[in-house]
């Protein structure tokens, strides 16, 4: 609003609507023009690859949850795998103490654990993590598997595996990974080894003992491996193991000739486990 001391400007220098800014000239197409939505992409079908503006669908993803559903009673194995998740084990696959080597002569997943392999301050703790990591597949119903574990026979200063530590791993597991377990191959057993079972068969069913295999040696890994020597070479353990084999066959030979000539059998105490662990009770299974 114009005050009095400002009169109107004159006719011939007021601003008409043609000499009107561009802008507002803009603003008035804007306001008649039609809107037209953007072209949308193809519609994708199944087969053809995601678009680039695909989202993944962060609820569908599994998570730890469904991972052990149905096995919550288990509450161990369950503790076990969470603290497992996402940890690096390159370490112990490196040392290749427990590891995938295979099928059984069945076309089962084998997997092989070797102590021998491990060093005096590995932790048995992650090596069980590593364990539940990599079989957690067969904790469903119908997936079976089966176990090659080789005692130390070749490096007595490895981490020694108590009996104890065997027993709360077998604990642990959940009922359906107890029966998916087909084969369960003890090679080099000691004569603790042998006690020890003897001691748990009151508390082992009787499945169990149909799944067990002891193996004296390499060559008779038959039983679960299947026949031919490549089935052996294909499990990649150390030489020393077929060097322990030969020691064996020498004391048992040393032995038949102790029998036949009527002294005592030099190794008859049990003490031929100098490097497969402890042969007494109290000591540590290597």
């Amino acid at each position: 609003r114009r005050s009095r001391s400002h009169p109107r400007a004159p006719a011939p220098f007021r601003r008409s609507s043609l000499s009107a800014p561009a802008s507002a000239c803009r603003r008035r197409r804007r306001r008649t023009m039609s809107y037209v939505p953007p072209q949308l992409p193809a519609t994708w079908h199944e087969g053809a690859p995601p678009p680039a503006h695909a989202t993944v669908d962060l609820a569908a993803a599994p998570s730890v949850a469904d991972d052990l559903r149905g096995l919550e009673p288990w509450r161990a194995y369950c503790q076990a795998y969470r603290e497992g998740q996402g940890k690096d084990y390159g370490d112990l696959r490196e040392l290749g103490c427990f590891r995938r080597a295979g099928v059984d002569r069945a076309g089962n997943p084998l997997y092989l654990v070797v102590p021998g392999s491990m060093r005096a301050d590995t932790d048995l703790r992650r090596v069980r993590r590593l364990a539940v990591q990599e079989m957690h597949a067969h904790a469903s119903e119908d997936n079976p598997f089966s176990v090659v574990f080789v005692q130390n026979n070749v490096n007595p200063s490895a981490r020694a595996v108590s009996p104890w530590f065997v027993w709360e791993t077998y604990r642990m597991l959940p009922r359906p990974f107890k029966k998916n377990l087909r084969m369960l191959g003890v090679v080099h057993p000691t004569a603790f080894t042998r006690t020890c079972l003897l001691m748990l068969a009151p508390f082992l069913s009787d499945s169990f003992w149909d799944k067990l295999y002891i193996v004296e040696r390499l060559e008779f890994l038959d039983d679960v491996l299947g026949r031919g020597p490549e089935r052996v070479a294909s499990l990649g353990l150390p030489k020393e193991y077929a060097e322990w084999d030969k020691e064996l066959d020498d004391r048992a030979k040393e032995d038949e000739e102790a029998l036949r000539s009527g002294t005592m059998y030099p190794h008859a105490a049990g003490m031929g486990s100098a490097m497969g662990g402890a042969v007494f009770q109290g000591m540590p299974v290597r």
